[in-house]
């Protein structure tokens, strides 16, 4: 380009402006240009075809661990609930429990009464 840019001009023709040296640069390079252009979209293409394809990949393994998660969950979510049920009974066994045990102390205490007053009226008989 700078070769047709500082080229000598014959008399009476005028020197040819940076557009018109590109435009003719362009002109006699097109099929150069051409495969050029064509290999660097071509380059850029199969980059950004690479990076999709990498994008799916990558959203296909966090949509699996995804899937993982939620199971683990609802195995969790179901343990919870099954401890929950568990607790549940175990309080309600050791609420009889201690019912039953307040109900043996107080028939206990009622025995002893009853016993030391047999034991006082047989001690008063003899």
């Amino acid at each position: 380009m700078e070769a047709l840019k500082a080229a000598v001009v014959p008399d009476g023709e005028e020197q040819m402006s940076s557009a018109q040296v590109v435009a003719k640069v362009l002109t006699e390079d097109s099929s150069k240009s051409n495969t050029f252009l064509k290999n660097a979209a071509s380059s850029t293409e199969r980059d950004l075809r690479e990076q999709l394809e990498a994008e799916r990949r990558a959203k296909a393994a966090l949509e699996e661990q995804l899937a993982t998660l939620k199971k683990k969950s609802e195995v969790t979510e179901e343990n919870l609930a099954k401890a929950q049920r568990q607790l549940d009974e175990t309080t309600k066994t050791a609420e009889e429990t201690q019912r039953r045990l307040e109900q043996t102390e107080k028939t206990a205490q009622e025995n002893n009464i009853i016993l030391r007053r047999f034991l006082r009226f047989n001690g008063n008989s003899s």
